[in-house]
This record gives structure tokens, sequence and C-alpha cells, in this order.
């Protein structure tokens, strides 16, 4: 945690020099904006309880399943890449009466049309952009996506001629790759359930969108909102690598990054990034922690 966080610091720090700017931009700011922004943040848990109903067979109270995704958030704040959350949320619904397979295949499906919906958002948004959107990140070349491309092949064919390697791949990957089909394909024999996953999984990104656009308004970014969302799931992808909690640096450089490429001046860029994750990713830490403890104590993990 010190060394991810000493790393988040470290790609901040470009953008940190112009703070001064960035806070008397914040003075001026339309505060009824930042209360929508807010209510946009409060949205976010309500579509991650509809999209992990989803991807369960039982009927799970929406209710406790918000909360249960609020304590997931808090979770994360102290563990990269969501493995807190996917680990709480798998809990959660043991509790609920899900079979251990289930569940886990449950959390996995709930990813993974996570990220489908992440793509497919991103090209409806960046095509709505037009050439501003796209002008918003500088893709690495074909060349290096193409070295990058042959060393994971590389690193998967050696794992995979190795003997602990191909048990790995055969008792781990391939039976996790059979419950996943095992699930979607009952998931297709149910439209409300697909339609909760896949709705719920775009409402999330759309509230998120919803909440930074809302922050870009209250601090006068004048950015359209197909660019906010080319900005905000093309940053969110980038980020999507970085070792810290929650993309905690990654994520506020690629956003400032994306909205100077945009025209936005880069203290206004600061300013509405930072109300941004104020709202989105610190004030819902008291929240969760409250719904974590609620959860334990009445026994629903």
């Amino acid at each position: 945690m010190i060394l991810a966080l000493a790393g988040a610091f470290y790609v901040l720090l470009p953008q940190l020099a112009g703070v001064d700017k960035s806070f008397k931009a914040l003075g001026s700011a339309n505060w009824a904006w930042l209360l929508v922004a807010v209510a946009m943040s409060a949205l976010i848990d309500v579509a991650s309880a509809i999209r992990i109903g989803g991807a369960v067979p039982l009927h799970l109270p929406l209710f406790a399943t918000v909360k249960a995704q609020l304590a997931a958030s808090f979770v994360n704040r102290v563990t990269p890449a969501n493995v807190g959350g996917m680990a709480l949320n798998v809990r959660f619904l043991r509790k609920a009466g899900v079979a251990p397979a289930e569940a886990v295949t449950a959390v996995g499906l709930n990813s993974l049309a996570g990220g489908i919906v992440h793509l497919l958002l991103l090209v409806v948004f960046l095509a709505w952009a037009g050439r501003g959107g796209g002008s918003a990140f500088a893709l690495p070349s074909s060349s290096k996506l193409l070295v990058v491309i042959a060393v994971v092949l590389a690193v998967a064919g050696a794992v995979a001629a190795t003997r602990l390697g191909r048990r790995f791949i055969r008792t781990r990957v391939v039976a996790y790759a059979r419950q996943s089909l095992s699930s979607m394909s009952r998931l297709t024999r149910s439209p409300l359930k697909l339609a909760m996953l896949f709705g719920g999984s775009a409402a999330v990104y759309l509230a998120y969108v919803g909440a930074l656009a809302a922050a870009v308004a209250a601090l006068h970014g004048k950015v359209a909102f197909a660019q906010v969302g080319a900005v905000f799931l093309g940053g969110s992808l980038i980020a999507a690598a970085a070792p810290t909690p929650g993309g905690l640096g990654a994520l506020e450089a690629a956003l400032v990054a994306g909205f100077t490429g945009v025209g936005m001046a880069p203290d206004v860029a600061l300013a509405v990034v930072l109300s941004y994750r104020l709202v989105t990713y610190w004030l819902p830490i008291l929240p969760g922690w409250l719904s974590l403890h609620d959860l334990e104590r009445t026994n629903l993990l």
C-alpha cells in the first residue's frame, strides 16, 4: 500500500503543480451541480446491486444488496483491482443461499458483463464525441502493441509448457470457463436476469459519467457530455492497469490528461477531477464502513 500510494503521488505530481489555480476555480463552483454529482454517485451502488442480482438465479433483497455494494466499495479502498469487493460479494452471496461455485461464477460474470459494456460504451461515446473525443488520449503505436501482445503470448506459452501451468489451466481456467458458460446459458433463458446484468452494468458506467459531467458543469468546464463520457471510459480503461486501490493516482492523471486533450484548461480540469473523486471515491468511505459493520452485525456477511 505504501509503494502503491507513493506511485500514485508520483503520477499526480505534474498536475499538482497548478493546484493553487484549481482551488481558485473551486471557489466559483456551482454547488447545485455538485449535489447532482452526489446523487449520481449514490445511483452507482443501486445499479451495482441490480447487476449482481442479475448474475444469480436467486432473488436478492435490494436494500441489503445495495448495502453490500457500499461495503464492497469501502473494502476496495484498501485492496487493488477490486479484489476485496469481489471477495465480499462472494461472501454476501453465500450468506444469501447461493452455492459456492455459483457465487464465484456470479462475481466473475458481473466483472465480465461490466467489461463488455465498458468497451461498448467507449466505442459509442468515442463515435458520438467525434474527433474531439479521440484526441483526448494518445494511444500507443501499433508496433508497441504488437510487442506487448507477443510478450503476453510468450508468457502464456511458457506457463502452459510446465506441468504446474497445465494443471492450473485444466483445474482452474477450464473449470471456471465451463461454470461461466453454464451460468451464462441459464441467463439467456431468463430475459429479466440478462437485462438486470447488462442493464445494471450500463447504469453503473452511465452514473459515473453523469457524476463526472455534473462536476464539469459545476466548475464551468464547457465540455460536451459525449466528450465527458469518452474521457471517463478511456481514462478508466487506462487506469485499470494501476496497482492502486480504485486506480488512485492513475485515474486522476488520465482524466486530467483527457480533459486537457479536449480543450479544457489544466487548472479547471484538475479542479473537476478532484471534485469528482471527492464525491465518488472519498465520500462513500464512511457509508461503506457503516454498511460493512451493519451487514456483519445482522449476519449477512
